[in-house]
């Protein structure tokens, strides 16, 4: 590295602007304690396959753990980011990254509303969540992915993913990427 001093936390400064391949206008902030009403609702308009393919199990909804967890993050190590539609300001996609405490190897996972899917929402936010983490220092970016999920594993392989086999459960697959320079 050129001697620059590594931002060692997930947070962001305030708002944070990003386009679509579609030019949907996203707006994303870190999750607050004001939110928690409003994640538990964007959740509870996820399709039945986006919450098994989110959360790796049958739930319909968040359980209060789960709700606490994705709002109580510490915005160093865990961060959520809301996205928000920057047209009417609607809640359209969730965006939450964790990262081991070495710093160097992070989970990412994403959720979009079924209204607006197959707009690039999923496919920018992961390339904000690759950013970030290349910035940060985090050598490594992964999500687990359940196998039926073809439409996410196909946009993290786009984005340079690569998959392997998730340990001790063949219906899973483990997709990462190396963050670090090349030699």
């Amino acid at each position: 590295m050129s001697g620059r001093i590594l931002d060692r936390t997930l947070s962001e400064p305030g708002e944070i602007r990003i386009a679509t391949r579609d030019n949907v206008e996203l707006v994303l902030r870190p999750v607050t304690s004001a939110d928690s009403d409003r994640v538990n609702l964007f959740y509870d308009g996820l399709a039945p396959d986006d919450m098994r393919f989110r959360f790796l199990s049958g739930q319909s909804h968040l359980s209060p753990s789960q709700l606490a967890a994705m709002i109580a993050v510490d915005h160093c190590h865990r961060e959520h980011l809301l996205a928000f539609d920057q047209a009417d300001g609607a809640l359209v996609a969730s965006l939450f990254i964790a990262a081991d405490e070495a710093f160097e190897l992070a989970e990412v996972a994403i959720a979009v509303a079924p209204t607006h899917k197959g707009r690039g929402i999923g496919w920018s936010l992961l390339h904000h969540a690759v950013d970030l983490a290349r910035e940060r220092g985090l050598h490594r970016l992964r999500a687990v992915e359940s196998r039926a999920n073809r439409q996410a594993i196909e946009v993290e392989h786009m984005v340079g993913f690569r998959s392997s086999d998730y340990d001790g459960d063949a219906t899973l697959a483990l997709l990462e990427i190396d963050l670090r320079p090349a030699p």
